[in-house]
């Protein structure tokens, strides 16, 4: 890091400051099928990004050569871009670094297993769905990601900041038989470290959710509770996500503008984005400009707390930084993210949940989730699942919708689950919601 800085500090010209992000990501990605490993591929990945300003005005360029000519014509094409911008208010870079006392997580145990014993994994978890529900005939696919970073961040103020940190992830699709009917489901699950990914957890879920949508029958549209089962809820979460953004505020693209210390939803409804949380999929000491990160309530028993911000959305917006910049590369510049989002679970199981009401849709897969408008606040959504009636099990349900705003559906939530888990950095428990319409025959 000490040679790209030198190349930047030689070449660049008076009157501009600098920020060099560094980014080293290296991936292993194992699939199987049939208790053997079908495709092994591993990826590595390295590069530059360059942020220069000169007053109110920023230029970005990035490269993936590390040679001291590209990494002078990188930092160029930053000056030549940066004069051609127009002033903007928000521009600016962190001036002094405060102490973090979040922990990365790097799991060297993970990285030191040996590739036959990764291998295992994903075939374990094939098989164990096998041998769950005889109804299983098939696996479509069963396969685990390791992913190693490193990020080395430093700018011309003097901050400093470098980490490192592993990431897994698990994923499988089972194909569920009965008679003449069939059903294809699949579970995801994310882990800083390997010894926490969970192969009879994924497969029970995966399992439960296949067999669960067999022989369904049809429905006719209605107006009725609907539990969102975990997963459910935690993917409407993330895709409603950027309403919560800084760059959703500053842009006029959130439904919650102005919202700040009013209700929005039921006294039921936490939802907390902690770039803290232990062990979470998400956490870092700092985020993609150095500010710690911290854990921010955003919507707190219902009431809208605060947006998250960036360096560059706190400033335009007059609020203090909340550790959510984010870079997906070091080919983009930071910009307002969440960290871990998650709903803060109560204390009912799903089963307590079931029995509340005389009639519910346990709604466990989603379809369409990118349709959703976090301007208005509009879903459709196909969706399918259980219908209950008394707390029993009636018959599966698929092909119909759910459809309605997502500021009357968080003030509908009648009870919360204590069921919470994360999907990598998002994470719900199962939620009941009264008054949905579900749209059938």
């Amino acid at each position: 890091m000490e040679d790209i800085e030198k190349v930047v500090k030689e070449n660049l010209k008076t009157g501009y400051e600098y920020e060099i992000f560094f980014q080293r990501i290296r991936k292993t990605k194992i699939d199987v099928s049939e208790g053997e490993a079908e495709n092994l591929s591993r990826s590595e990945e390295s590069g530059v990004g360059i942020r220069v300003l000169k007053g109110k005005k920023l230029g970005f360029a990035h490269t993936s050569a590390l040679d001291k000519e590209s990494l002078k014509d990188t930092l160029i094409k930053a000056m030549e871009i940066c004069d051609l911008q127009s002033e903007d208010e928000g521009n600016t870079l962190l001036r002094e670094l405060h102490k973090s006392d979040v922990e990365s997580v790097y799991d060297q145990e993970g990285l030191r297993l040996s590739l036959e014993e990764k291998i295992k994994i994903p075939i374990d978890l094939e098989e164990k769905a096998k041998s769950l529900d005889d109804r299983i005939k098939g696996v479509r696919k069963s396969s685990l990601t390791e992913g190693e970073s490193e990020v080395f961040m430093i700018n011309s103020y003097g901050v400093q900041v470098e980490e490192k940190g592993t990431f897994y992830t698990a994923m499988i699709a089972t194909l569920a038989q009965e008679e003449e009917d069939s059903a294809i489901s699949w579970e995801f699950r994310g882990a800083r470290k390997l010894s926490r990914i969970d192969v009879e957890d994924i497969a029970r879920d995966v399992v439960m959710k296949s067999v669960s949508l067999l022989n369904p029958k049809p429905m006719d549209t209605k107006v009725m509770s609907v539990i969102f089962f975990r997963e459910s809820a935690a993917m409407l979460l993330e895709a409603f996500s950027q309403m919560f953004l800084g760059d959703s505020l500053v842009k006029g693209k959130t439904l919650l503008k102005g919202k700040e210390g009013e209700s929005v939803g039921s006294e039921l409804l936490t939802i907390i984005d902690d770039g803290t949380l232990k062990e979470g999929f998400a956490t870092f000491p700092y985020d993609g400009e150095g500010v710690p990160r911290k854990e921010n309530v955003v919507i707190e028993r219902g009431v809208f707390k605060n947006f998250l911000h960036s360096l560059y959305t706190a400033k335009l917006s007059s609020q203090k930084p909340t550790g959510n910049s984010e870079r997906s590369s070091f080919r983009s510049q930071p910009q307002a993210g969440t960290t871990n989002l998650y709903i803060k679970p109560a204390e009912g199981t799903l089963e307590d949940l079931i029995g509340m009401e005389e009639e519910v849709l346990l709604v466990t897969d989603l379809m369409g989730l990118h349709t959703v408008d976090p301007v208005s606040g509009e879903f459709s959504l196909g969706a399918s699942g259980v219908l209950y009636k008394g707390g029993k099990r009636v018959h599966a349900v698929r092909g119909v919708t759910v459809a309605g705003n997502v500021l009357d559906l968080w003030n509908k939530i009648f009870a919360v689950g204590n069921d919470l888990k994360f999907y990598g950095s998002v994470g719900s428990p199962s939620l009941l919601v009264k008054d949905i319409t579900v749209g059938g025959n």
